[in-house]
Order: structure tokens, then C-alpha cells, then sequence
């Protein structure tokens, strides 16, 4: 996710939230306190409570995310627009999606389940490979939870470096109303799910989204950096985040720890890197590998200094960058070094994905845009 994108983001948390009424505010204490229905089916939110706009030309629109369900390419992006193709990027069409909200991601645990996420907290699932998609949570929802996360942990005396200030923090979340985005999904089985987001909001689900416990206690971060990407490499479970900090789960998601901060710059991305290694990217083209599951991190270059956005692993095992201003970048040599492939792309890339029949996919600021597998032979 790039800087101006973080910023673009921003911009619509602030501008296109509607001011909570103080009796929604207090329903939201309540059940959290006596253990009622989380929310009215009518949230009082435009965004959560009206269904995705209908698209003419709906690949065209502005595009955040893109990913596999199987042979079907599912990608996702504004005015909770998610788009399907079975055949490799050529033709799309658009999927029933119940809000109105920005997708920011999108991951399969299967060919057919598997979960979106986006603006004001939402949390969509799908078990038909994208085609239809059933809201799960909310942004109000998830302040609840973390409300109550916050009071357990404190009534505990929880170590985590978050507890001194989770109350504070939970009441901030539950006035502001649901404000905060998220971004990225750990999906490691149909049951199993983390989602990560803005402030560090981070929910965790055990029974396939049936219901949602707050993880962002066990993120070991005091002061609630943006978590912007997620990715399990080698049995470590990696989360790129706000100011260049890597936390790594080693106990499969159960908590986080604050590894490294390589670098001075936000992070956007995390991404095997191959032969056991993992690349993290995002501002200002900085780059770090580590060959030892996070103990050392050293630079790479790339040659530029535009904003990295995404990752892909093409099947030669080559590593894909994907930077701001529309170019593309390969390594051969699992990271250690990049050539940038000679595309004009004409826009911002935002994610790409390998579709079954070899051609690169982009999703990005002017929609979906289809890179034939023989154009990134010749290059």
C-alpha cells in the first residue's frame, strides 16, 4: 500500500464517517457489559448499511487487492466493488456484496472459502469462491470487542506492552465510531483467520468467522502502529507495520512479537522471498531481506526510490515488486537483487497475482490490467 494511498485511505476514514448518535455509542457499552446483540442490523452508517454500487465497467474501477480462489481470480477495491474472473483476467464480472464500504483485501483459506475485509471494520466471507459475500463484522462490532478485550485485560493484569493503555484506547476506538479500516488477512485454514488493520486492530476467529475474538493485545506493540500486510513464511507468521517495524508470530499466530525495525521508513509488504527467506518493502523502494526467520535483516537494492506496494512469486519461482508509479521489478536470486521489466504500465499498481494461465494480473488506481505470460517471457 503505498503513501499516497495511505493518505487517499485516510481521507475517506475521515471524511465519510457520519457522527455516531450517543444512544448507538451506548448500546455499544451496554453489550458489552451485559453480553446483548453486538448491532442492530441498521448501523446508522450509509456505507455498512446499503449494499456495493452496480458497476457498468466494474474492472475499472479503483482496484486495492486481487487474489486466487482456485482457477477464479477474485479482486476487490471501492464502493465495495469485488470483481470475479474464470478466465485468467480477460472478462470480470461483479459479485453481490451487501456494503458499500472500500475493500482493502482479499485471501482464501480454500478454492471456495475465504474472507475480504476493508473500511469501517468490515469483515465480509464468502463460500462460494467470491461469487457472493455475507458480512461477518462490523467497525462497531469490533469495537465491542475490543472494549471488552481491554477491561479483561486489565482486570488481569495482562503483560502485554498494549495493557497499560487499552482502556484508554477501547474508549477512544468505541467514541470514534467505526473508523478503522482493515487491511490485511492471515487466513490459515477455513476455521482460522487474524485480521490486521489501522491502530493495530487486529480480530481472530476459531469457527470460520461464526465469531470474532480482539487479537490486538497480542500484538506486542504499545502505542498501535497501522499493521499493513501479513504473510506466513517457513512456520513464521510475519507482519509488516507503520514506521518499519516486523512483528513475528512463532507459535502459529498466538502472539506477536516485535522483532526488528530495519529501516526508518512504514512498511507496506511482506512476501516469501524463497529458499527459506522473506522480504519485507513499502516506502521510499526500501528493501530488507533475512535469511534466518527474522534474527538478522540486511538492505537490498532496488533503484528507486517510489513507493513499494506488492508481491508475487510467478512460478519460475521468480520474485515480482510491484512499486507506486506503475513499474515492475524481478529478482531471480530469491530478493538479493531487482531488474526493473521493461512494461509501461499506466498506472498504480496496488496488488497483482499469477493467474492459472501464466499472465500477470494487476489491480491498481484504474482497475484490473492483464499481463500476458509471453510479454513477461520476452522481458
Amino acid at each position: 500500500m503505498s503513501l499516497s494511498k495511505v493518505a487517499r485511505l485516510t481521507r475517506r476514514w475521515r471524511l465519510g464517517l457520519l457522527v455516531l448518535p450517543r444512544a448507538l455509542i451506548a448500546m455499544a457499552l451496554f453489550c458489552v457489559a451485559f453480553g446483548g446483540p453486538a448491532v442492530a442490523a441498521e448501523t446508522g452508517i450509509r456505507a455498512l448499511d446499503e449494499a456495493a454500487i452496480q458497476i457498468k465497467a466494474p474492472d475499472k474501477v479503483f482496484l486495492d487487492a486481487i487474489t486466487t480462489a482456485g482457477s477464479r481470480l477474485v479482486a476487490g477495491g471501492e464502493h465495495g466493488v469485488i470483481i470475479i474472473s474464470d478466465d485468467n483476467g480477460l472478462t470480470w464480472r461483479q459479485a453481490a456484496v451487501p456494503v458499500n464500504v472500500e475493500i482493502t483485501a482479499i485471501s482464501f483459506a480454500t478454492p471456495s472459502q475465504g474472507w475480504a475485509v476493508g473500511h469501517y471494520g468490515i469483515i465480509l466471507h464468502t463460500q462460494d469462491a467470491g461469487a457472493t459475500w455475507q458480512v461477518q463484522l462490523n467497525g462497531l462490532q469490533a469495537n465491542q470487542l475490543t472494549l471488552a478485550a481491554a477491561q479483561a485485560a486489565v482486570a488481569a493484569n495482562d503483560p502485554s506492552p498494549g495493557t497499560p493503555l487499552a482502556l484508554k484506547r477501547a474508549a477512544h476506538f468505541v467514541s470514534g465510531g467505526a473508523d478503522k479500516p482493515l487491511l490485511t488477512i492471515w487466513a490459515a485454514s477455513p476455521q482460522d483467520a487474524i485480521v490486521f488493520g489501522a491502530y493495530r486492530l487486529a480480530l481472530k476467529t476459531t469457527d470460520g468467522g461464526k465469531s470474532w475474538t480482539d487479537w490486538s493485545l497480542h500484538v506486542g506493540d504499545a502505542y498501535s502502529h497501522n499493521l499493513y500486510d501479513v504473510t506466513a513464511v517457513g512456520g513464521q507468521v510475519y507482519i509488516a507495520a507503520e514506521t518499519g517495524i516486523i512483528f513475528r508470530s512463532s507459535d502459529g499466530g498466538g502472539t506477536f512479537q516485535n522483532i526488528a525495525t530495519p529501516g526508518t521508513a512504514t512498511l507496506f509488504g511482506v512476501h516469501d522471498a524463497g529458499d527459506g527467506g522473506v522480504v519485507v518493502f513499502g516506502v521510499a523502494g526500501q528493501i530488507f531481506l533475512s535469511d534466518d526467520q527474522g534474527k538478522s535483516w540486511k538492505a537490498a537494492s532496488i533503484g528507486t526510490s517510489d513507493n513499494l506496494t506488492a508481491a508475487v512469486t510467478l512460478r519460475d519461482g521468480s520474485l515480482v515488486l510491484a512499486c507506486e508509479n506503475g513499474t515492475l521489478y524481478r529478482s531471480t536470486d530469491h530478493g538479493q537483487s531487482f531488474s526493473p521489466l521493461p512494461l509501461a504500465i499506466p498506472m498504480a499498481i496496488f496488488d497483482l497475482v499469477q493467474a492459472p494461465d501464466g499472465a500477470l494480473v494487476l489491480a491498481g488506481n484504474a482497475g484490473s490490467l492483464r499481463i500476458p505470460l509471453q510479454d513477461l517471457r520476452t522481458n
